[in-house]
């Protein structure tokens, strides 16, 4: 009885998601001019954005889940690296990627977005909690960036600065404070969000002419901002 109820509630949840998925008659801001490529935008050819919606409901919702699950049991992330704690973001990038529509800088954004948050609510979160108790404990002995960080809230803005400057502020502490073997996987997750987000030259991105809705004009080397 309760695995039929958990199923009629999910169909309740996901029927409006669907319908508004396909629904290519209403064009969401959010997935539209700013993300996706022109050949998606027009209305006499619906075939891309119909991509674009099967793989936002179909892969996001199996992304939502994996992220879901390392939410509430972040304990499972401590001995994984990072090609499994992204593997979801990996797949639903690739899936973005198959509808030719997505903007090449909106692609690795998305990836780049989805790959910290599964670090920040998964290995991360038990170096937040050390350096909480540090900062309860000793407050002097923490950076006063990392003390600002712990307090604020998230940004929305993405931008190579503020990703570099993030790294930079926790590196110091997270080498003294946090467990010796979460310092190789805080470094590689620093280094993929550099290149995600085109910020030392690795990465080139051939929509550059887009990025100026984004105030990024030059992004590469430099910054990404997207709210």
């Amino acid at each position: 009885m309760k695995f039929s109820s958990t199923i009629i509630f999910l169909i309740f949840l996901l029927v409006p998601s669907l319908k508004c998925a396909f629904r290519t008659g209403h064009r969401h801001d959010w997935y539209e001019k700013n993300r996706l490529k022109v050949s998606c935008l027009q209305q006499d050819d619906p075939v891309g954005r119909n991509a674009v919606s099967r793989c936002w409901f179909w892969e996001g919702m199996k992304s939502w889940f994996r992220r879901t699950s390392i939410s509430w049991y972040p304990e499972q992330t401590k001995t994984w690296n990072m090609t499994e704690l992204t593997a979801h973001c990996d797949k639903y990038y690739t899936c973005m990627e198959n509808t030719k529509c997505y903007k090449d800088f909106v692609l690795f954004e998305t990836l780049d977005r989805c790959s910290h948050d599964a670090f920040n609510i998964g290995p991360m979160s038990f170096c937040y909690s050390t350096l909480r108790d540090v900062a309860k404990n000793f407050p002097d002995k923490l950076s006063s960036c990392v003390k600002e960080h712990l307090d604020a809230t998230p940004t929305r803005k993405w931008t190579c600065e503020i990703a570099q400057d993030l790294g930079n502020c926790l590196l110091p502490d997270v080498k003294n404070y946090c467990e010796p073997n979460f310092l190789p996987i805080f470094k590689e997750h620093q280094d993929s969000r550099m290149f995600n987000l085109g910020c030392d030259g690795r990465l080139k991105f051939k929509d550059m002419e887009d990025l100026k809705d984004h105030n990024a004009t030059d992004l590469v080397g430099s910054s990404v901002e997207i709210e």
